[in-house]
C-alpha cells in the first residue's frame, strides 16, 4: 500500500505535479471548511491548479482512506478507494477530470468514447509522458488497475458521502452532461 510519505521524493513530486496536476507543495492543511455528510474526518492531501483539493476521508486511522476531489467550482466526488488506487488510476488516465466532464451525465460508454480523443490530445501535449509514467511506476508500489475508466466511473457512482457548502447546499457531482460529439474537434 502506498503511504503519503512515498510521494515526497522530489522526482515523484515533480512528475505528479507537472503531468498529473497533483500538487503536494504549499498545501493549506486547514480543513474546517470541509463538511461531509455523513460526518467523516477529512484530510487535504494535495491540491490542483484550478484551486481544487484531493481529500482522504473516513474514520480509518491508516492511509487506506477513500480519495475525494473537491473542485473550486462547487463539485465533488469520490475518485478511488485509497491513495494507491487513485495514483495508479490517474497515471493511466491523467485526463480523468475531462472524462467526467464528457460523461453524458455519468455514462461509462460516453467516458470511453471521450477517452480515445483525450488520450491522443494528452500525448500531443505531453510527448514524453510515457517516460514519466514508467518512472512513476518504478518508484511507487501501485496496484495494477485493469480498467481505470471503469474504476473512476464506479467510485463516482458509489460515493459514500456528500460535501456541503457553508450555506448547507450539497456540492454537485463531478459528472457533467457533455458528450464527445459536443466537441467539434473530435468529429
Amino acid at each position: 500500500m502506498l503511504k503519503y510519505s512515498d510521494l515526497f521524493e522530489n522526482e515523484v513530486l515533480n512528475y505528479l505535479g507537472d503531468y498529473l496536476d497533483f500538487e503536494l507543495s504549499n498545501l493549506d492543511k486547514y480543513t474546517d471548511w470541509i463538511k461531509l455528510t455523513p460526518s467523516y474526518h477529512a484530510e487535504v492531501i494535495a491540491g490542483e491548479g484550478s484551486g481544487g483539493f484531493y481529500v482522504a476521508y473516513g474514520e480509518d486511522e491508516t492511509e487506506n482512506k477513500p480519495i475525494l476531489f473537491i473542485s473550486s467550482e462547487g463539485q465533488a466526488g469520490k475518485l478511488a478507494n485509497n491513495l494507491s488506487e487513485f495514483i495508479a488510476m490517474i497515471i493511466e488516465i491523467p485526463y480523468w477530470f475531462d472524462l467526467l466532464k464528457f460523461s453524458g451525465g455519468g455514462q461509462l460508454s460516453e467516458m470511453r468514447k471521450a477517452a480515445h480523443f483525450m488520450f491522443s490530445e494528452f500525448n500531443e501535449d505531453y510527448p514524453d509522458y510515457e517516460e514519466a509514467k514508467a518512472i512513476l511506476k518504478s518508484k511507487l508500489v501501485l496496484p495494477n488497475i485493469s480498467d481505470p475508466i471503469g474504476l473512476l466511473h464506479s467510485c463516482m457512482h458509489n460515493s459514500d458521502c456528500t460535501v456541503l457548502a457553508s450555506d448547507g447546499l450539497e456540492y454537485e457531482s463531478l459528472f457533467n452532461t457533455s458528450v464527445s460529439s459536443d466537441n467539434n474537434a473530435w468529429k
